[in-house]
């Protein structure tokens, strides 16, 4: 799913986000130990959607979260997050693809009580176009 790359790159690109998780941006989950805030992103699914010739794009769904230590703060990231993907487009040259346009589905906001902290979740889908 080399798709997801672009949406972590559209994320560390946002001075709102980077300003509250520096680079603390990770695939699937954090390591061990990394304290709040941070965020992970994971693709979730695809549709492929076919020409006669070839693939022609996917439909991916994505989530993405975003954790950190108070509700406040959970809330402030997710806004960053959102402005940061929002109908938003990358591309890609390796490997070679575009994100013609991110969709936000649907936010939530979870309260994680081991460790405690707070998680704002994006449920995204990204039109991603392979060349």
């Amino acid at each position: 799913m080399e798709y997801t790359h672009g949406i972590k790159t559209l994320l560390a690109n946002r001075s709102g986000v980077t300003n509250i998780v520096g680079t603390k941006i990770y695939p699937i989950e954090a390591p061990s130990g990394t304290t709040l805030p941070f965020i992970t992103y994971e693709g979730t699914g695809t549709n492929v959607h076919h020409t006669k010739e070839k693939a022609e794009y996917q439909l991916a769904r994505v989530e993405v979260v975003g954790y950190a230590a108070t509700y406040a703060d959970a809330v402030a990231l997710g806004k960053q997050m959102g402005l940061a993907l929002k109908r938003q487009s990358v591309t890609s040259q390796s490997p070679s693809y575009t994100i013609d346009k991110i969709f936000i589905e649907d936010e939530t906001i979870e309260r994680l009580e081991d460790p405690s902290r707070y998680a704002f979740v994006l449920e995204v889908q990204a039109f991603a176009i392979f060349k």
